[in-house]
């Protein structure tokens, strides 16, 4: 396997590094035929928020890739330690970090389906720009795309998710039939509080969504403001306007929606997400209302019993992945020619050294020259056995594509 790779993700480096790695979609195609010309054969970008990838395929498998690396990180401005801050991996290592990316088992979110779209739409964006793919770069990454589909249906990794704030989104959807979100009011600044309006904005884009803080100047700075209306928290409780969703996660020590607030509201269906501890909504406070309320020990308690059957499943996801790595390699020793080459390849050795030992048989260290002979001759046929594969590789697929 010629595969190689280098890259950098969310373990070892940092959101600021990553982005100096980083090409948005428009200056994709002129980065990567840039760094083409330090001298790659083929070149596949994948890039997320966590991870940056540059795959790769060697002439043989005696090629060090190390200088491309290092003439790749300085055309971006990035010095020779850059390199070791990052992994370099090649061969059945290479191979196995690849499938266990697609699979998402070395995602920030264990399981997450995102990964294994974008690594497809990282080749495909390759193909369509005209750029080389090297037959071992397309099969490795066709054979990443079939084991992640294996993996994700035999394990189950992604059906149980793991976050208290996707696991509140869940409870959106299973409510919507009696609860449509219509206005959504979102309290405080936490990342859930974030990541709930990032939810909204993509799947729900058409509810308006109201963000309050006690100090508005400092949702005001975040990113999500821009696509949503901002409030003061004291004019929220105070003169609560009509809503049907309410999230809330601050940091009070004492309850901020009390009994008396919801008394002000007009009788109707709510749902209410309370990521708080101690809570934001006063316990009872609900009492008599047609209000839902979702408590964050509900969802800690679902997160828990989660993140058992997840690691269950990685377990799962772990035995498929290395089956799949043992069967494609095996696969690539079936041929009845290979495998008698095999068999006979140590007497080649043996017989080849004894047959050059005749010459120089002067030389002032017999043993060393000895090791040297084996390790060059085990090199030659080595690279017979990897042109002998390729060929028979080449061979049975042109007979299969004429049949």
């Amino acid at each position: 396997m010629l595969l190689h790779v280098w890259g950098i993700d969310f373990h070892r480096s940092t959101g600021e590094f990553r982005s100096r790695l980083y090409f948005a979609e428009p200056e994709r195609k002129a980065a990567v035929q840039s760094m083409l010309a330090v001298g790659f054969r083929d070149l596949a970008y994948v890039a997320t928020c966590n991870r940056v990838e540059f795959y790769t395929t060697a002439r043989d498998g005696y090629a060090d890739t190390r200088p491309l690396w290092l003439a790749l990180l300085a055309k971006l401005g990035l010095d020779d330690d850059a390199f070791y801050r990052g992994y370099h991996l090649e061969g059945k290592a290479a191979l196995r970090h690849l499938l266990r990316v697609a699979s998402s088992l070395e995602s920030l979110a264990v399981g997450e389906p995102q990964i294994l779209g974008q690594m497809k739409d990282a080749l495909a964006a390759t193909r369509a720009w005209g750029l080389p793919i090297e037959r071992d770069l397309d099969r490795a990454f066709a054979f990443a795309f079939e084991t992640a589909k294996k993996v994700r249906t035999l394990s189950g990794i992604g059906e149980k998710p793991i976050s208290v704030a996707t696991l509140g989104m869940r409870r959106i959807e299973a409510f919507e039939a009696t609860c449509p979100a219509t206005h959504v009011v979102v309290v405080g600044r936490s990342p859930i509080s974030t990541q709930v309006i990032d939810w909204f904005g993509k799947h729900r884009p058409h509810a308006p969504v109201t963000w309050v803080n006690r100090d508005v100047d400092r949702i005001a700075r975040l990113p999500q403001a821009s696509r949503v209306a901002l409030g003061a928290l004291a004019d929220f409780v105070d003169r609560p306007p009509a809503f049907s969703h309410l999230f809330t996660a601050t940091a009070s020590p004492l309850p901020i929606f009390t009994r008396a607030f919801f008394e002000r509201l007009t009788p109707r269906p709510r749902l209410l997400f309370d990521f708080a501890q101690p809570p934001d909504i006063e316990p009872g406070a609900l009492a008599g209302t047609a209000s839902t309320l979702v408590g964050l020990e509900d969802l800690l308690e679902e997160a828990r019993q989660n993140a058992l059957d997840r690691a269950r499943a990685v377990a799962t996801a772990e035995r498929i992945l290395e089956a799949s790595l043992r069967e494609f390699f095996l696969a690539q020793k079936e041929a009845p020619i290979l495998r008698d080459f095999s068999r006979i390849e140590g007497d080649l050795c043996t017989q080849a050294t004894r047959a050059l030992a005749t010459f120089d048989a002067g030389a002032a260290d017999p043993a060393a020259r000895q090791a040297w002979m084996e390790k060059v001759l085990r090199r030659h046929l080595h690279d017979a056995r990897e042109h002998l594969r390729r060929v028979l590789r080449t061979t049975a697929e042109a007979d299969h594509g004429a049949g």
